[in-house]
């Protein structure tokens, strides 16, 4: 129907060709998804969320590898030695007949020494990695508060890439509708100043304005195909697939927000939690520690020469080790004092944020009422402007109404089309906003 409507206007024939094209275009195949599609898919896709999923499993690691620090090691060394100067020893003079209180110097041993061992340590009390532990463990609950963090941050973007898609569709739609309107009166105007009876500046003033909303709808055309490249980088699908996105749209959200904690004051709080831990791994590094070890092995002595040998000799002991930390020149106090600064730096921004967050959801409550009622409000507007419209193109007709008039009516109507995209932006803005305010952003929050 659009391609009659522009073969009809002459001196637009290459806006002709480039509508041509991109309805050529608009043929291929394309897949329609809904924003809970495009949401499921940009969460598992989204190169951002891959990014931070393999930061948790570096935090997932990172806790093993501390719990590994309370388990048993086992060891094994060997050591040989050639020396080619034998080690002395003072031996007092008196043992072999000699002055006492003089000494004579004395080589022992054999110039080949050969030790193999098995040490075995396992550590009894270590409160040192016992809080390590704790805080390994805690960090890792904080990466996995930030990838919820950041699935929100997906879920936003995607959800105000899809609704951006779907208002500038709805916009083609109503350029679609002006363009046949206009086109009609074109047609009408022209006849009717065959007949003598309307100017010919009434018609180029028609097709004027025809061809500003052709002009406007290729405008609004290459947006929309814009914001569904962004939307696909989003989802993390390559940027050559082809999507749509559903046309109807839902004026309003029927849904109960029950407030929650938001992932921001999660954050803090295991950020707190963290800090704690942090300061207990420090309080504990004055505390002793003890472990047990175990030592098996053989040491083999030789020697070369017309009476070369070499014997093996059994070694074995267990022992205990206990550590008692005394004075390390005060760094340990200074780095409690440190991180005490820090914990009350922390519960500062928990104040600031939990205010923060109930004045946001005060004021996302009243912006997604206020626009909900704006938008069943222009809704009402663009039907009154409608039948505005209809009656005054009927009155042209009729010869009661001139092209001012009707020049009027649709720019009305055009206006009150502008102002309903207006109120249903608005309405998608406070709806994702409230849901983020009070804590229903994204469902997988415990």
């Amino acid at each position: 129907m659009l391609v009659n409507i522009y073969l009809h206007l002459k001196s637009n024939r290459l806006l002709l060709v480039l509508f041509l094209f991109l309805q050529i275009s608009g043929n291929l195949p394309a897949q329609t998804i809904s924003l809970e599609q495009c949401i499921d898919t940009a969460l598992q896709y989204n190169r951002t969320i891959k990014l931070l999923k393999q930061d948790g499993s570096l935090a997932e690691e990172k806790n093993k590898e501390t719990i590994g620090n309370l388990l048993p090691k086992l060891n094994g060394m060997a050591d040989y030695r050639y020396y080619t100067d034998l080690p002395y020893q003072l031996m007092p003079a008196a043992a072999f007949g000699g002055q006492a209180g003089s000494y004579k110097e004395v080589q022992f041993g054999v110039p080949h020494s050969l030790n193999a061992n098995l040490q075995l340590t396992v550590p009894v009390y270590n409160p040192v990695v016992l809080g390590v532990i704790k805080t390994t463990r805690i960090a890792r609950d904080l990466a996995e508060l930030q990838l919820i963090k950041t699935d929100e941050e997906v879920v936003m973007e995607v959800s105000n890439a899809y609704y951006n898609a779907q208002i500038l569709l709805t916009q083609l739609a109503f350029l679609d509708s002006n363009i046949v309107n206009t086109n009609k009166l074109v047609q009408t105007t022209i006849l009717i100043n065959q007949q003598q009876l309307a100017k010919g500046t009434d018609v180029d003033r028609l097709k004027l304005q025809l061809d500003q909303i052709s002009n406007q709808r290729s405008t609004v055309f290459s947006q929309q195909q814009q914001v569904l490249n962004a939307l696909k980088f989003l989802m993390g699908k390559p940027i050559s697939d082809s999507i749509e996105v559903e046309i109807g749209v839902k004026a309003e959200v029927e849904r109960d927000f029950q407030p929650q904690l938001t992932t921001d004051i999660l954050l803090i709080n295991k950020k707190i939690a963290f800090n704690n831990s942090e300061l207990r791994g420090l309080q504990n590094s004055k505390l002793p520690t003890l472990g047990l070890y175990g030592v098996y092995g053989t040491t083999g002595f030789g020697t070369t020469g017309s009476n070369s040998f070499f014997n093996f000799h059994p070694i074995g002991y267990v022992g205990a080790q206990l550590s008692v930390p005394l004075f390390n020149g005060t760094v340990t106090r200074h780095k409690i004092v440190q991180k005490k600064i820090d914990i009350q730096k922390t519960n500062l921004q928990k104040e600031m944020a939990t205010e923060k967050s109930k004045l946001d959801l005060i004021n996302a409550e009243m912006q997604y009422a206020l626009a909900n009622q704006n938008i069943v409000t222009v809704g009402n507007q663009i039907k009154l402007a409608k039948k505005i419209y209809n009656n005054t193109v009927l009155q042209n007709k009729q010869g009661v109404a001139n092209i001012t008039d009707l020049l009027l009516a649709d720019n009305a109507l055009r206006e009150v089309q502008q102002n309903y995209i207006v109120a249903m932006v608005n309405l998608r803005k406070s709806e994702l906003e409230y849901k983020r305010a009070s804590g229903n952003l994204i469902s997988i929050k415990n």
